[in-house]
């Protein structure tokens, strides 16, 4: 054997282990994905029949039809593949272009752009195909050229022409670690091509498939990258949605210690907001036309809170239940809570205004202490306890429509920062009679 041929079986070594690490995995489903399957079989492809030319071309020998027959077979199958090859990295560089705000004329052109490859790579198979090789030098220079070699060559430079065009008019609208193999494709498939152009013994056009094939996986393909990204997303979708149902530092608490806990709290305000004459209006307009008028004022509701200091507790029907001072405590939470109570009344007036709707509610505020916390196994919730919260609850339903009613506590802690009217005294289940008052 005088050719050197250690840059093969590195190559196929590198390529194997690849692949059977590539395989060895669960892969998350891509046209990417996909393609760069077809690219490492054919990078290893590639490999193999080069050695296996080179062992035939070694022993070429004039007027010996059998060796010239194997021989021409090989090497053409060997340049058939190849183009392939660079046909596969062409399709694979279009598909890492396409743009997630893809449009139909974006992809009409990317129809288009794999047009154009196949058909430049059925043009050139054909004329591989069609011409035969030519045979120069002896021992270890031989080497084959004519059009077929030429073929590979042009469609070669072609095809980095081609993927740098892609990478020029992608640069900015698609992410760096897509185009990373494209660079690297440009990169190998050039230098190569002009190495073996000059020094036909060195046989490294094989080693640079190998390395692109290595630096693609790195760059793009690693599905353990791919797994941490695609994890990283479901955990951001799980965290979000968890940050809808829980407050952040509870949140934060559950993730790392999913157990129930509770705790005891002085000064906390709670809220309680209720639909007046929700269920005689079902009956009037419709359950589901009056839920979704519900859903889209508590969302506004939900947007609106996101402006203060406090934490929506739950929805229960057409109830809606608000805490300031959990789960972390603050001074100001009653007057906080007050605030918010005045600004929902203000919303209501311009949500009936835009939906042409008649909704009332009534408003329930009471000041503290509670048990706040997490309880049971499953389908956490942040919830409150104790009679603080059920006295709100009580102010709610003894409350006037679109009136903001508040215990003693809040009037005393609000001190001369609101109008008070007291409201006649109502015999408040589990707290007897009591003084309680309206915001003016």
């Amino acid at each position: 054997m005088n050719y050197n041929i250690e840059f093969q079986i590195a190559s196929i070594i590198f390529v194997i282990t690849v692949m059977v690490v590539f395989f060895s995995k669960k892969r998350w489903p891509s046209t990417a994905n996909i393609v760069y399957r077809v690219v490492m079989f054919l990078t290893l492809a590639t490999l193999l029949l080069d050695v296996c030319s080179v062992i035939t071309i070694t022993k070429y020998v004039g007027g010996n039809k059998e060796i010239e027959f194997l021989n021409n077979l090989l090497s053409k199958l060997y340049l058939v593949v190849m183009l392939a090859y660079i046909a596969t990295i062409d399709i694979y560089a279009v598909v890492n272009t396409i743009h997630k705000k893809k449009t139909n004329v974006h992809l009409t052109i990317k129809y288009i752009e794999l047009a154009v490859i196949i058909m430049g790579l059925l043009v050139a198979i054909a004329i591989a195909i069609a011409n035969p090789l030519l045979y120069g030098g002896e021992g270890k220079y031989i080497y084959s050229y004519g059009i077929p070699s030429d073929t590979v060559y042009v469609y070669s430079t072609a095809s980095v022409i081609f993927v740098l065009t892609l990478l020029v008019f992608n640069i900015n609208k698609v992410s760096l670690k897509r185009l990373v193999p494209i660079i690297t494709f440009s990169i190998m498939e050039g230098s190569v091509a002009i190495v073996q152009m000059f020094n036909k013994q060195l046989l490294v056009i094989g080693f640079g498939t190998a390395i692109s094939c290595l630096i693609m996986y790195f760059a793009l393909e690693n599905p353990d990258m791919n797994m941490i990204d695609e994890l990283n997303k479901a955990n951001k979708r799980s965290r979000d949605l968890l940050l809808n149902i829980l407050p952040l530092s509870i949140a934060n608490k559950l993730e790392y210690d999913a157990k129930p806990f509770f705790e005891e709290l002085d000064n906390v305000s709670i809220m309680f907001i209720d639909i007046v004459g929700f269920t005689k209006m079902c009956s009037e307009v419709g359950g589901t036309y009056l839920v979704k008028i519900l859903n889209d004022f508590f969302g506004e509701l939900d947007d609106l809170i996101a402006n203060f200091k406090v934490e929506k507790i739950k929805t229960i029907g057409d109830a809606y239940m608000i805490a300031a001072g959990v789960p972390d405590s603050y001074d100001y939470n009653c007057q906080e809570i007050v605030k918010l109570a005045r600004q929902i009344l203000r919303l209501l007036i311009d949500f009936n205004r835009r939906k042409h709707t008649d909704l009332h509610v009534r408003i329930g505020i009471n000041n503290g202490r509670v048990i706040a916390g997490v309880i049971g196994k499953k389908k956490f919730i942040y919830d409150l306890w104790g009679d603080s919260v059920n006295l709100a609850s009580r102010l709610e339903s003894n409350g006037e429509t679109d009136r903001i009613h508040v215990s003693e506590r809040v009037k005393y802690l609000l001190g001369d920062q609101c109008g008070y009217e007291p409201h006649p005294l109502v015999d408040m289940k589990g707290f007897g009679k009591l003084q309680t008052y309206l915001l003016t």
